[in-house]
């Protein structure tokens, strides 16, 4: 990646435009049509990431083509978009930055960081020809930048708190700010099967679907199914039919998949350490059920960072009440955004919940059971320093 670039990327951060009509213009008639068509939008609180990256992999491992984007990344920007499961080429990513900045200029606009890399990463499909455009929405769906796909498949994987400033204060406020990504979607696939049953009316009063256009996953909560995993098979069982390929040949070949990167990520199994992105209590509710289900030992230290703007006190009050053997706050300044240990510690205090303030450093060099968490910003730069 050209330093200019890096530069003109860097500037954007903390940007906001979300004037979606203008987005619109960056692309043609013709290629919003195709861009509607071949995208696959994945919306939810949690298990965004994993489920379209799941899907990316079965796409590929069946011989068809696709491209990913994603956010946040971990360690590297190109993270964000994946050709075939292929980080973007540095000199790719760069090669955009001309189109980029003479769009701003004709519209008098600057594009905001997120907006910059997915409007990249929708001209890089329609380039290459690719079979299919798999797009993880940032936060919420209606008003996300992702939502000018108009995406004729929309995969949501479930919906909790979080964000609730932006999304609103109920589960059912959540849910129609998601779903909405795409206003008039041919085929919808739910990864949460209660959800489904909860706003079943709903879909179909508001959209134009069949019951034979809605796929719904099957309860997993009694099994150590990766519910991701199983959200993207259902996905590709619906592209399956849709687009009529062989699904009694193709099934056969696909593999389950454990994890991805900074997603329940074992980085030491002696003693065991668990780096995940989880930042909401219901991320943590599938962090902790996966430890469960993993391992014999009962007792993790934690190690926590939060950014700024979450409910760090209802995610460690949900820490302390599984009893694990210690929680360590990550010091101030570890990584991006993050919020300063100041703002909650007179909780912990008053609420007699036992605490050490340590470092990655402390993390990674810790002879016992250890799981970091709170934040993916705290996990990418984890990797970076420590992978």
């Amino acid at each position: 990646m050209s330093d200019e670039f890096k530069n003109y990327l860097n500037s954007k951060i903390g940007k906001s435009n979300k004037n979606l009509d203008l987005l619109n213009s960056f692309f043609g008639t013709q290629e919003l049509e195709i861009l509607k068509q071949k995208s696959i939008s994945v919306v939810g609180t949690n298990g965004k990431t994993s489920c379209a990256s799941f899907l990316h992999k079965i796409l590929m491992q069946n011989g068809i083509s696709s491209i990913l984007f994603t956010s946040p990344h971990l360690v590297d920007v190109n993270e964000r978009i994946k050709i075939n499961d292929e980080n973007i080429p540095e000199e790719d990513i760069s090669s955009y930055m001309n189109v980029l900045k003479n769009f701003e200029t004709d519209n008098n606009i600057e594009l905001a960081y997120f907006e910059t890399l997915f409007l990249i990463s929708s001209k890089l499909f329609l380039e290459s020809g690719f079979d299919y455009f798999i797009v993880e929405a940032g936060i919420g769906g209606l008003y996300d930048t992702t939502s000018i796909l108009n995406s004729d498949t929309v995969c949501i994987t479930n919906v909790g708190y979080d964000h609730m400033d932006l999304l609103g204060d109920s589960l059912k406020d959540i849910f129609f700010q998601k779903i909405q990504v795409s206003k008039n979607p041919k085929h919808v696939i739910f990864g949460d099967p209660d959800l489904y049953q909860l706003h079943k009316n709903y879909m179909h009063e508001n959209f134009d679907l069949n019951d034979d256009d809605i796929f719904v996953c099957q309860d997993t909560s009694d099994n150590k199914t990766n519910v991701n995993f199983e959200t993207a098979l259902k996905v590709f069982e619906c592209i399956a039919r849709y687009d009529e390929l062989d699904t009694n040949e193709t099934i056969n070949k696909i593999e389950n998949y454990s994890t991805i990167s900074g997603r329940f990520e074992e980085v030491s199994n002696t003693p065991p350490k668990i780096i995940d992105g989880a930042h909401n209590v219901s991320s943590l509710e599938a962090l902790i059920s996966f430890v469960k289900n993993s391992y014999v030992i009962s007792e993790f230290d934690v190690y926590l960072g939060m950014k700024k703007g979450k409910n760090i006190t209802e995610f460690i009050t949900k820490i302390n009440s599984e009893k694990f053997k210690q929680i360590y706050l990550i010091e101030n300044d570890s990584f991006f955004g993050q919020a300063d240990i100041s703002s909650y510690q007179e909780y912990l205090e008053s609420n007699q919940i036992s605490f050490e303030v340590a470092s990655m450093d402390d993390f990674n060099a810790s002879k016992n059971p250890s799981i970091l968490t709170g934040s993916l910003y705290l996990v990418g730069k984890y990797k970076k320093e420590y992978s």
